[in-house]
């Protein structure tokens, strides 16, 4: 079965699930975001055919012992967190939606039951903030105008990955950014600087046109076919690259990988590598450098999109503040 307008395969080998992915495909889920849910699903899915049991007959104790099995295979917390998370989501649709609902043998209100924090696995990864002088050196470590304005974007507003890739020409002004379809949240505006909203004039009037498609293209940098960049995976590639390139770069810690994992990144290494720099330590890093500024907390929450939604819409957006926020903010460059 496929999904999404450029017709990508599902791998999951579940009927159920393979509805439940192709139904909510660009509806409530973004192309990456469905590729890593089948990527969970077929992992499961395999861990039941292993143990002779299929989604629908599957109860309960074979979802704790999958949980168990991911905790043995050295999966950290908040991967085991999406894992279930995504697992849950498809025995609710199959509940709510489907004629099946009734022949489930396990309720999807079970899974609430779940508690994470009672097994062993390995501490959290913690990133660090660049400092400024590390984040000039990554600047200048680019060798295209696409990929540095995309790593300026990164700092100087704490956009996340996707954000980044999703943004388009007509959310770009003046004097802030227009973030359409947030993860998790609603819209809203981030300020940038005089010194930004010049780099992306210069974007449009003398390299983007540079690249093919891109006149026919709604997105601020396409890809040379004219889409944008197609997962989350791209965008890090390009300034995991940038920033070995740069000196800057190590490796702050490893985990397992399962073998569904291994044959999604077609690969025959057994454990992955954290990476120092990635999109997100740009996104640490502008929030650490709002903080260095002495941006209030409110308006640090504000502008990275970072608290709870509903804290969020306390705060307008636009206006005085934001005004404020560039008087304070100064970005290296």
């Amino acid at each position: 079965m496929t999904y999404g307008s450029t017709g990508e395969s599902l791998r999951v080998p579940d009927d159920y699930a393979q509805e439940y992915l192709s139904v909510n495909a660009n509806v409530s889920l973004e192309p990456s975001t469905v590729s890593r849910y089948d990527s969970t699903l077929t992992e499961y899915v395999e861990f039941l055919h292993n143990n002779d049991k299929t989604v629908l007959t599957a109860e309960f104790p074979d979802v704790i012992e999958f949980v168990e099995d991911c905790v043995r295979s050295g999966n950290r917390q908040s991967t085991i967190s999406s894992k279930v998370s995504t697992i849950a989501e498809l025995y609710r649709y199959i509940r709510l939606r489907t004629d099946a609902g009734e022949e489930l043998r396990l309720d999807p209100i079970q899974f609430r039951e779940i508690d994470l924090n009672q097994y062993n696995v390995p501490q959290p990864i913690e990133r660090e903030a660049l400092s400024k002088e590390e984040i000039r050196r990554l600047f200048d470590s680019f060798e295209s105008y696409r990929n540095r304005l995309m790593a300026i974007v990164g700092v100087e507003t704490g956009l996340r990955n996707s954000d980044i890739r999703n943004l388009r020409t007509e959310d770009v002004q003046s004097d802030q950014l227009h973030i359409y379809d947030p993860k998790n949240s609603k819209p809203y505006d981030v300020p940038i600087s005089d010194q930004l909203s010049f780099e992306f004039d210069v974007w449009f009037k003398h390299h983007r046109p540079g690249f093919a498609l891109a006149s026919d293209s709604e997105f601020v940098f396409p890809s040379q076919t004219g889409t944008r960049l197609a997962s989350n995976s791209s965008l890090n590639t390009i300034i995991k690259t940038a920033a070995e390139r740069a000196g800057i770069q190590d490796v702050i810690g490893t985990s397992q990988l399962s073998e569904s994992a291994q044959e999604r990144l077609d690969t025959d290494k057994n454990r992955c590598e954290w990476k120092r720099v990635t999109v997100y330590t740009l996104r640490h890093s502008f929030i650490t450098l709002l903080e260095e500024a002495g941006v209030n907390l409110s308006y640090r929450q504000l502008v990275a999109n970072h608290s709870n939604p509903s804290t969020t819409l306390n705060y307008s957006h636009g206006g005085s503040q934001f005004d404020a926020i560039r008087d304070q903010y100064d970005p290296p460059r």
